[in-house]
């Protein structure tokens, strides 16, 4: 798909035009070959806070959809979120916009092609194999009252950060932990004058 069928896709006149939550789900989710270069294109033009924003809701609402035994995918996606947030809303240029939308299509590959989910049956009848996407898919139908699974995401944890991304969010660790050192903290022993 190339960047005039993306934005027939999505539903959008161009890319400045990309505000959604629906938008960044259809991107994401598509079953379809999407260029590279239209990922970028679509980007390019468009509000980077409201993208960072778009992102973050995205994101919160693929983790509300995980089973409540998935720490460590849950951990892994909340990295991913926050360092796309911090991509896009920090690009200065191209060179910043092409490493996002690459961080953007290496992601929807993962996500909806790549990874792999085991999906065993409480009633123990055989097992499923699912990309991350669909087992999410599958765990909110559970939550509707659904075939219960057990869920492995071991083969679904392989996934790459970018340095950058990485970079990313151990700066956000460091801040949060500046944060707690600026706190007063109420230390008995010392004396008040």
């Amino acid at each position: 798909m190339n960047y005039e069928e993306l934005l027939e896709y999505l539903d959008l006149e161009n890319s400045a035009d990309f505000q959604y939550f629906e938008a960044m789900a259809d991107l994401v989710e598509c079953e379809d070959y999407i260029e590279p270069e239209a990922i970028y294109k679509l980007f390019a033009d468009a509000d980077r806070e409201v993208v960072s924003q778009i992102i973050g809701d995205y994101f919160e609402d693929i983790l509300d959809g995980l089973p409540e035994d998935a720490g460590e995918i849950y951990s892994l996606l909340h990295q991913i979120k926050m360092g796309l947030m911090g991509m896009i809303v920090n690009a200065e240029d191209e060179d910043d916009m092409r490493k996002f939308a690459d961080e953007v299509y290496s992601f929807r590959n993962w996500y909806s092609e790549e990874s792999e989910v085991e999906l065993t049956p409480e009633t123990g009848d055989g097992r499923l194999y699912q990309n991350l996407r669909d087992a999410i898919t599958t765990s909110r139908i559970e939550k509707l009252g659904g075939e219960r699974y057990r869920y492995d995401f071991e083969n679904a944890l392989d996934y790459e950060l970018d340095g950058y991304t990485m970079s990313f969010a151990e700066m956000i660790a460091a801040e949060e932990y500046e944060d707690q050192e600026d706190s007063i903290i109420f230390d008995p022993s010392e004396k008040i004058q």
